[in-house]
């Protein structure tokens, strides 16, 4: 790797051998002795040296460095201060000499010796750096320490290819085959050789199985490439079949298949780990858990059911159904992002028909109920079908019976609180804004402040609904002092359009406002002709921007998405409207979504970019472009 036929004596390595430890001792004390040996002139100036260095200004920061250096000869901060001026001020002569003298008065130190390699190697002689970077490695070849500091030095000079060699030249010196692998995983990673750089975490893996989640860290930021996420995937597999058993490897495979959204590919995986581990489900339980939150929810499903049917007596069982309730919910009401969407099998406990929609997952709740009366797995599941039948169905009475089943069942319970919560919104969806109100004063004394929150927000909408406003505001102004959560930040974007719109046209405000309650009682056509009302009426109002952006929101729950992407283009034009930026956005995700039309939605979000690259949304623009190009995984 590195030529030359620079020769140290025995004696001179033997030096080096045995005086490396005492060397840094010494080092150590001369640092800590600038409290107590130097006078306060000194320490003035090497404070003033720093700033200089920390400036740039380097002759300066040299010429002080020197002046103390030769007052403390001793003081490694002073020697490597002035070594680092005349390196950056390409005075390299003076920074051998400089070396070479500390070094005659302190021999032993392999770094120093790297050091006066690369001050050579800045100088042009690589033939002498390499020498000396020889000497320092043949001190003792059999130390991994001393190669790892030459390296370190090849690397601060971007020789990463010859770091690399000196890394597997130290594998035959040191006798280790297993060694230096993290360095070298590194090093093939800033070389983008992402197969010889995953085989290396792999035998990190091999080695020590305990640290998968560090090394999976490690990859992370290598494998956010696609080319070396494919590269990885090709290492692991091959590593994986010649160890059918190993565990570690398994997981590594299951990662990186969930890395591409390949969660079919991830859960064969662990019905191996399962198999192997003799977990009795609990990996499969554990997978599904994770799927989930990464809204893979056909995945979750069918490692829920796995569990259920094949392991009916385990700890896990309860869990495991009430689990492929939600995921059969969530697959029902919106799309998976697994990357596919194949059938699930028929469940094996008792249904009377394989869940199709909303009705079967109701099924599934409901023999969950059935099975654990008076459970909270009962509890959950009740609360689960009101929010379908609140949510999807729109079956008020019947939404309001699961929640109150729900207070019945667990009264004392966090989730009793989140179903009067629900009650609250279910009353106000039927125009009972007394019962409402009557449901959000009483969380006011919950002992969550996270539901005395939202029941205070809440209860400012209902006064913005009766046109009690200023009672609006006191509540709202509360929310000034909160955190910065998300309910806080709605609460203070409302309180702002209050106030605007308050005292502008408080005539406009009303009228703006019962079309806004109309829309949350899901009358569309009656809140739309109300907002087209309310803009005929006060065609100079500020609220006017707003009310197209309802109107837009209630053409595409209506069904005309074209209609709503005129509505939104409307705003989007007006260059003075503080929704502009908002309507342009939407109209790139009505492309998307709505319309499936891949070009416009991306020129969409380009538009924004370009018209407003302060915006809120343009990290979230640029996600979607991302994602529409395949840039994204």
């Amino acid at each position: 790797m590195m030529g030359g036929n620079l020769q140290a004596s025995p004696f001179l390595w033997n030096i080096m051998r045995n005086r490396v430890l005492l060397s840094w001792v010494i080092a150590i004390i001369s640092v800590f002795g600038i409290a107590f040996a130097q006078n306060d002139d000194a320490a003035i100036k090497l404070r003033l040296a720093q700033s200089f260095e920390q400036n740039g200004d380097w002759e300066q920061a040299a010429e002080l460095y020197e002046a103390l250096f030769l007052s403390y000869p001793q003081n490694v901060v002073f020697f490597e201060g002035l070594r680092r001026g005349f390196t950056q001020l390409k005075q390299y002569d003076k920074a051998i000499d400089l070396i070479q003298d500390w070094i005659s008065g302190k021999p032993g130190n392999p770094s120093m010796f790297s050091e006066l390699a690369g001050v050579y190697y800045l100088k042009g002689d690589e033939r002498k750096a390499d020498s000396l970077w020889q000497l320092v490695i043949k001190t003792d070849p059999r130390n991994p320490s001393f190669y790892r500091i030459v390296a370190s030095k090849l690397m601060e000079f971007r020789l990463y290819d010859r770091a690399i060699q000196l890394f597997l030249d130290a594998r035959k010196g040191t006798g280790k085959n297993d060694q230096f692998s993290e360095d070298l995983a590194s090093l093939y990673s800033v070389f983008q050789q992402y197969g010889d750089a995953t085989q290396e975490y792999v035998t990190i893996l091999n080695a020590r199985p305990d640290q998968l989640q560090s090394i999976q860290s490690r990859m992370s930021m290598m494998i956010s490439r696609p080319e070396a996420l494919l590269e990885a995937r090709k290492v692991v597999e091959t590593e994986k079949n010649r160890r059918g058993e190993s565990i570690p490897l398994r997981r590594m495979a299951a990662w990186l298949s969930m890395e591409v959204k390949e969660y079919s590919a991830a859960l064969d995986e662990y019905r191996v780990i399962d198999k192997l581990t003799k977990a009795s489900g609990n990996e499969l339980f554990a997978f599904g858990q994770t799927a989930a939150q990464e809204r893979a929810y056909e995945a979750a499903a069918k490692a829920f059911q796995e569990v259920v049917e094949q392991y009916p007596g385990g700890a896990r069982f309860p869990f495991a159904r009430f689990g492929y309730a939600r995921a059969r919910e969530e697959t029902v009401a919106g799309p998976d992002t697994s990357g596919s969407r194949a059938a699930l099998p028929d469940p094996a406990w008792p249904v009377s028909e394989t869940p199709q929609g909303f009705g079967g997952v109701l099924r599934l709740y409901e023999a969950i109920i059935n099975d654990y009366p008076g459970s909270d797995f009962a509890a959950q599941s009740y609360f689960r079908i009101g929010v379908i039948k609140q949510e999807r169905l729109f079956d008020l009475d019947g939404a309001r019976a699961a929640y109150e089943k729900v207070r019945t069942l667990q009264p004392h319970h966090p989730l009793a609180s989140e179903a009067s919560l629900r009650i609250g919104q279910v009353s106000t969806a039927r125009n009972d804004l007394v019962d409402a109100r009557g449901q959000y004063l009483k969380l006011m004394h919950d002992r969550n402040p996270d539901i005395k929150q939202q029941a205070l927000a809440a209860l400012a909408e209902l006064d913005y609904f009766e046109a009690a406003y200023d009672s609006a505001e006191t509540k709202l102004q509360i929310f000034a002092a909160s955190s910065t959560s998300d309910l806080a930040n709605d609460a203070l974007q409302f309180l702002y359009f209050l106030q605007e719109n308050k005292f502008a046209n408080p005539s406009a405000l009303a009228s703006f406002a019962r079309a806004d309650l109309l829309m949350k009682q899901r009358k569309y056509s009656e809140a739309l002709a109300q907002f087209e009302e309310c803009m005929k009426l006060f065609p100079n109002a500020l609220i006017v921007d707003d009310a197209k952006m309802k109107t837009a929101e209630l053409k595409l729950l209506l069904g005309r998405p074209m209609e709503a992407l005129e509505s939104f283009s409307g705003v989007a034009a007006q260059s003075l409207s503080i929704l502009s930026d908002r309507a342009q956005m939407r109209i790139g995700e009505v492309y998307e979504s709505q319309l499936r039309n891949r070009e416009k939605a991306i020129e969409a979000y380009e538009r924004l970019l370009e018209k407003y690259p302060h915006s809120l949304y343009v990290d979230k623009a640029r996600l979607r472009i991302r994602m529409l190009r395949g840039d994204a995984l």
